[in-house]
């Protein structure tokens, strides 16, 4: 289900932050566009938290804080979105999320056909809604 809204205000139990699995040389995850940019400025010390997930468990789908995901797309900050993260991520969050509703920014912003990435997400449930955030 795909749906046009603003990501902090749509009524849900999951909000997911697209990320990208690259730290700072502190161990800060990097932070610095879209919707994890908006995070960032909302949360204090996300970064923090969501560096040290990255760390310890990889860069896999997190909880980072109540109600908040990270959503992988890339593994390398030079290797740009890569279709097979995203459906792995995709994968990740419907085992996680169970009958929650989620949101989930389209992920692959310019570098990916929103054709391709909607293809390999193709299996998402309902509950899982893609937003166009506005």
């Amino acid at each position: 289900m795909e749906k046009v809204c603003n990501l902090w205000l749509e009524p849900a139990d999951y909000r997911c932050i697209l990320s990208t699995g690259v730290l700072t040389p502190d161990g800060m995850a990097v932070m610095d566009s879209g919707i994890a940019k908006e995070a960032a400025q909302k949360f204090s010390g996300i970064e923090i938290d969501l560096g040290r997930a990255l760390a310890s468990r990889g860069n896999h789908v997190h909880e980072i804080r109540p109600g908040i995901l990270n959503f992988p797309i890339q593994q390398f900050e030079w290797s740009g979105p890569d279709l097979n993260i995203i459906e792995r991520s995709g994968h990740e969050l419907v085992e996680f999320v169970g009958e929650a509703k989620a949101l989930l920014p389209r992920p692959g912003g310019d570098a990916l056909s929103w054709e391709d990435v909607a293809n390999v997400l193709s299996f998402l449930p309902d509950n899982i809604v893609v937003v166009q955030h506005t």
